[in-house]
């Protein structure tokens, strides 16, 4: 099939809306937990139609290169990620120090500071085939077994 810009242009215009608004609303935390989702995949999906549209417009694209355009651009993009990362790095959300915390925890601790019943959750961990043998944390329960922190966490979690 051959690229065609009747196509791709609507495609990343409209990708670029919706991961753009997303992006605000995560940025302001309207309908948090909700917008999360669809900025993800949406990205994925934006930088597809991204890639398609550079191939379209190559030669449109080398034109900004010779201007110089292009370096200055780039360099200020990075140095913007750049500081964005560091800063994260240096001054966590709260809500990563708190899971942080609660997975490093021990796990009678864990438990009760996420309500959830110890041998319930233990019930539903064995059945999945996921020991709870020597672990002292939620984090160790999932380097024991060689699993998915994510699907300890899920099964932990999980209300009947």
């Amino acid at each position: 099939m051959k690229l065609n810009r009747n196509y791709v242009t609507p495609f990343i215009s409209l990708v670029f809306f919706v991961v753009g608004l997303s992006g605000l609303l995560m940025f302001f935390h309207l309908f948090d937990g909700y917008t999360e989702v669809v900025h993800e995949f949406l990205s994925v999906f934006f930088v597809v139609c991204a890639v398609f549209h550079i191939i379209l417009n190559w030669k449109g694209l080398r034109v900004h290169f010779k201007k110089g355009v292009f370096i200055p651009a780039l360099l200020g993009v990075l140095a913007i990620s750049v500081i964005l990362i560091i800063g994260e790095s240096m001054y966590p959300p709260v809500d990563t120090i708190i899971i942080n915390k609660i997975v490093k925890a021990p796990i009678d601790n864990a438990f009760k500071a996420l309500e959830v019943d110890y041998s319930e959750a233990v019930k539903r961990l064995e059945t999945n085939g996921i020991s709870i043998d020597g672990a002292t944390t939620i984090e160790s329960i999932w380097i024991n077994n060689n699993t998915d922190p994510e699907e300890v966490i899920d099964l932990i979690m999980e209300q009947k």
